[in-house]
């Protein structure tokens, strides 16, 4: 089976705003499966990224991580029982609600997500390195870019489905 690379557009021709979204978030998606397949690791991507969003934003109920994973609560639950099997996160009961708990990163847990993001930045290195110089400025930019825009839509907050037209 083949597939076909669409080429890259040119700068006097950008995409329109009104698809550039859902385009970027494909394509970030699709990298970011790519880039992880390029490595030998024994934890899935979903749960790099709920190590990583646990990481970022600090102790979170299941709940809460469900919310920010979009994806069952259930679901969650067996994830965090795996990472916590691994001694990647732990839990303790949340002292305001006693059917809850808060689940942590532990110190393995922050070393093993720093030894996966070196060896994602080890295996995409020589990808990297046959860009040019604008190139590379290009991706830099568009990395802020990323953050930035990221920032603005979690801040906004989910939208409704009666807004969505």
């Amino acid at each position: 089976m083949t597939t076909s690379t669409p080429s890259a557009p040119q700068p006097d021709a950008p995409r329109d705003a009104s698809t550039l979204g859902g385009d970027l978030v494909v394509a970030c998606s699709r990298f970011a499966r790519t880039a992880a397949q390029a490595i030998d690791v024994d934890v899935s991507v979903t749960m790099w990224r709920m190590l990583s969003n646990l990481a970022h934003t600090g102790d979170l109920s299941v709940t809460e991580l469900a919310a920010i994973e979009r994806t069952s609560q259930p679901t969650v639950s067996k994830m965090v029982k795996r990472l916590e099997a691994q001694g990647l996160v732990s839990r303790r009961p949340d002292p305001t609600d006693r059917r809850s708990s808060a689940v942590s990163v532990t110190d393995a847990g922050r070393a093993s997500l720093a030894r996966y993001r070196a060896s994602l930045t080890t295996a995409l290195a020589p990808h990297l390195a046959q860009l040019d110089e604008d190139d590379l400025r290009t991706l830099d930019r568009a990395l802020d870019l990323l953050a930035h825009l990221t920032t603005e839509v979690a801040d906004a907050g989910p939208i409704t489905s009666e807004s969505v037209t």
